[in-house]
Order: C-alpha cells, then structure tokens, then sequence
C-alpha cells in the first residue's frame, strides 16, 4: 500500500480548512468519501472539494471497501460511538479533540482499540506544527537547565457562541465548556513537554452565567518527573490572551497556544531572546495528518496517539473538580 484512502465523518467547519484539504494534499494520502447526516450537506461538502463519494450513514462510509481509514470529525458526544464502529470494522482512525465527551468516553475508546490491535490518533495537531516542534528541541537540548515548574494563564472574552450557545458550551455534546475545546491544547503540549501529569487538583465555576458550562477553572499539578504546574482559564474576562511560561534552573521559556504565528521567549541570566516562529501553513492539521499517514505506511511514528489524548481528558477531569 502507498495511499492511504481516508472515509470522513463530519463534514462541519473544522474540515473546511483546517482539516479536510489536508487529508487531499498529504503525500500518500486521499480523501475519497466523506458522510454527514444531512445528506444534501454531504453531498455539497463532496462536490467542493472533489470527493468521489458521499453518504448519509456512518456504517456504509465505514465499511467502504475502498476506505482504508476513518478521520471522526463530528461533535465529541458522538466520538465514543464512531470510533467503536470503526474499530469492530478493523480500520485505523483519527479522532477530533477533546477524545472523549468525558474521560470515561475516552478510556473506552482506547482500551477498545487496544484490544484489537486498532491505531487510534487524536487530533492534537500542534504537536507537528514548526513553532511547538522548536519549542520541543529547546527543551530537549537543555537551555532552560532542569526543568522546576509551570505556569499557563488563558483568559479570553465572552464570546457571541456563549451568548447563543454553540455546541461548543453546551456540556451534554461537548463536556464541558471552552475550557475542553480550546484550554485542551495546553495540556496536551504539556504532557508531551515534560512528560505525563500523574496528580491534578481544581475547582471550575460558572461566573458570567450566560450559559451552562463553566467558564473559569484553576488548578495545578504535578508531572511524573517531578515538574510542578498551575495554571487558570477564564472565559468571561476583558481581553483574549494566553501564555505558557516553563521555568528551569537555567533561565525560562514563554509562548503562547492559540496564536501558532507568535514568536517564542526565551530568557537566560544575561539575554532576552525573541525567537520567530514559521509561517503557519494554510491547512493547520496537515502536519499531524502527515504523521498518521506516515505511520500507517510504516514511516515515522505519530506523535498525538489515543493514550495521549486519554491523559489530557483525565487532568481536565480533576482540573474541573469533578
């Protein structure tokens, strides 16, 4: 095999830029159908972007015969369902993030796979991104000394999909609020910096009250090499704004999340160093697409994996008190 051919469930924004073309424009990748409930949608979504086939039912996309892959894009309250079937199916499959409505959804997911000997990738594209790989190797090659501790600050304005609840906020499809949509990328950037979170504690509150979901949780942890974290998420303040700052014996490193294209920190005792970053490329998650197809030919092996995603969902979990 030299292509992977990859069947697609969900066909909603996300995949418009951000995902779908680069499942088309990955080396020895295709996207060769695609499946959406409403099946006109489908069939509009196909047509634009030049997929051969389309469908209204998850299981006939699933058992295409010439769908070798299943890419799950749909809400993560409809996750758990998908991936087993695709699994029970025997096919690979890469999984939007958060994993899991719920870190249960997820040890589900995983521990299915696992049983059946079935790749399961999450979607946590900034791992193959240039800015947060650079970051990686600064870690790796020392310049911060021995790691000490942490520090994440995301706070961002009320939003007018908090207002006229989006899927995104409503905690009975996506698990909570933006803090599982947006704040899960800096936790899993954490546990592949600097290793596995092992114990979590925090509180979540819902202060603005234009929805059901909470909109601030704090917290801190711990990770399995001993680094301690704290960190705080608000979604009701004045302005949008997020940092990591990692501290060593040697100097810190401060970067921000959400914005790929900002430059990277890094101070030492005698200098300040602003380090730019490359231009992010145009379809965000191709990166990560690429490892997935690379390790499903035997290449290279992924970086964002089920089991990683699963960790992530679990310090959510005690980071929201629950």
């Amino acid at each position: 095999m030299d292509t992977i051919r990859w069947g697609m469930i969900g066909c909603g924004s996300v995949t418009e830029v951000k995902s779908g073309p680069g499942f088309q424009k990955a080396e020895g990748s295709s996207l060769v159908a695609v499946m959406r409930r409403n099946g006109a949608l489908a069939e509009d979504y196909a047509r634009r972007h030049k997929v051969k086939r389309w469908y209204d039912d998850a299981d006939k996309l699933i058992n295409d015969p010439e769908v070798d892959a299943i890419y799950i894009a749909t809400h993560p309250d409809s996750h758990k369902d998908y991936v087993i079937r695709a699994a029970k199916a025997g096919k690979p499959i890469y999984c939007e993030k958060p994993l899991g409505r719920t870190f249960e959804d997820s040890q589900a997911m995983v521990e299915f796979c696992n049983a059946r000997t079935i790749l399961l990738f999450s979607a946590y594209y900034r791992r193959a991104l240039p800015k947060y790989l650079h970051i990686k190797k600064l870690l790796e090659e020392g310049k911060l000394g021995d790691i000490r501790f942490v520090n994440l600050l995301m706070y961002q304005t009320i939003k007018e999909d908090d207002r006229n609840p989006s899927w995104r906020v409503n905690p009975a499809v996506s698990g909570g609020g933006r803090f599982l949509d947006v704040g899960s990328h800096s936790l899993d950037l954490l546990d592949w910096y600097l290793g596995p979170i092992e114990k979590a504690q925090g509180q979540s509150a819902n202060q603005a009250q234009v929805n059901k979901a909470e909109d601030i949780v704090s917290g801190s942890w711990v990770h399995t090499n001993g680094v301690h974290g704290t960190g705080i998420w608000c979604f009701n303040a004045f302005k949008d704004e997020d940092s990591i700052t990692i501290y060593g014996s040697k100097g810190k490193l401060s970067f921000s999340v959400l914005d790929i294209g900002a430059p990277i920190t890094l101070t030492t005792d005698d200098k300040v160093e602003t380090l730019a970053v490359p231009t992010p490329p145009e379809h965000v998650a191709q990166p990560m697409i690429q490892t997935v197809v690379n390790q499903l030919l035997g290449k290279e092996i992924c970086l964002s994996t089920g089991e990683s995603a699963m960790r992530t969902d679990w310090v959510m979990k005690q980071l929201q008190g629950k």
